[in-house]
């Protein structure tokens, strides 16, 4: 008789419960949890097209992106021009012009999946770099590109402090060591007091060409 009466109690639970679920499924129903992308880091690297097919490849990859839905993936694609003016007889007639003919920038993250998306893109013919793995643009070229065409970046981040001791590794103060007076971001260029003759000379170095001392 105990065992009966457990039975039709553990049933009449299961009963109640499964009422309870569905007047309230909201109760009872967890939501599945919901995964968080890791953000992707992106780098600019260029690709070699055919002559004169830059705009062609540029649309043809804006195309693939869509389709392929990579957007996360490749951000931008870029063909740098300039605006020049061209005299004919007494006539100036204002023109834009390939900064780098022959080339397609792009803002992306590498991996097989965008590899093999560019690559099959008709009128690419390669990417820039060494044999085995295409080779990004550093940051500083690349904000020289960008600041010509007139694309605002966010600034190139300063990796020193003013009384930091540095080395100069470039030019005529190469192996010289000393402390950093001034820093300008906008020009990266960094002022140097070097010890020279007995006394603290102001060096104007640029950002590449001093390193710290550790």
């Amino acid at each position: 008789m105990e065992l009966e009466n457990q039975k039709d109690q553990a049933k009449e639970e299961t009963e109640q419960k499964a009422e309870q679920a569905a007047e309230n499924p909201t109760e009872f129903t967890a939501a599945p949890p919901k995964e968080e992308k890791a953000p992707v880091e992106k780098k600019w690297f260029v690709i070699q097209t055919y002559s004169g097919q830059e705009d062609k490849v540029r649309q043809a990859i804006e195309q693939n992106i869509d389709r392929l839905q990579m957007r996360d993936k490749i951000s931008k694609v870029l063909v740098p021009e300039e605006e020049v003016i061209e005299l004919h007889g007494k006539k100036r007639v204002e023109k834009k012009k390939k900064m780098f003919p022959g080339y397609v920038f792009l803002e992306m993250a590498l991996d097989e999946e965008t590899w093999y998306a560019i690559r099959q893109t008709s009128g690419v013919a390669r990417f820039i770099g060494t044999k085995v793995k295409p080779t990004p643009v550093s940051d500083r070229e690349m904000q020289r590109v960008l600041k010509q065409i007139g694309v605002k970046e966010e600034k190139l981040e300063v990796a020193f402090e003013k009384g930091e001791t540095v080395r100069v590794i470039s030019g005529p103060f190469r192996g010289h060591t000393g402390t950093i007076d001034e820093i300008n971001p906008d020009r990266e260029k960094l002022k140097v007091l070097i010890n020279i003759f007995g006394r603290d000379t102001p060096v104007e170095v640029n950002f590449e060409h001093a390193e710290k001392v550790v």
